[in-house]
């Protein structure tokens, strides 16, 4: 095994535990709120879907690498979604006012505070959204550098 790929070999595994860390938590918060809206037949926030079907993405993603597919569009499209997921948690509880596009839900922003100090707000007020960003930064450092990694070999 070359000197590159010893050295590829801890971010491979990173990213592939830190995608299952992220696709866990995920999955753990949307799976009891789809199965409430499910139950009742009414679904006022589009967030546990889009986590469910982000889950199955990153397992795919995953998935893929482990059957030796071509790792870079994986790469990609894995830092492409945990910025999704970064720049939506920041557009929620700021610009989205919590969803109010969304039928059915009441906007009930933060009209008095700049989007830092809310987004700080609220991770410092809940540990597990703490953990989740902060596993989907990891997880995009990690896929962005291994991304970059598959550019330089391909040149």
């Amino acid at each position: 095994m070359s000197d590159r790929k010893r050295a590829e070999r801890p971010l491979r595994w990173s990213a592939g535990v830190l995608a299952v860390v992220v696709a866990g938590l995920h999955a753990y918060w949307a799976l009891p709120n789809m199965a409430l809206q499910l139950q009742v037949r009414q679904f006022p926030d589009p967030r546990p879907a889009a986590f469910l079907l982000a889950t199955m993405a990153i397992l795919m993603g995953i998935t893929l690498v482990m059957l030796d597919f071509d790792p870079l569009p994986i790469y990609v499209a894995g830092a492409a979604l945990m910025l999704v997921f970064l720049v939506g948690y920041v557009a929620w509880h700021t610009v989205l006012e919590h969803g109010a596009f969304w039928p059915g839900r009441e906007p009930h922003g933060h009209h008095d505070a700049g989007t830092v100090e809310i987004v700080i707000d609220h991770l410092a007020n809940d540990t597990f959204e703490l953990v989740s960003k902060l596993s989907e930064l990891a997880l995009l450092v990690v896929l962005s550098a291994l991304a970059t990694i598959e550019f330089r070999r391909r040149s």
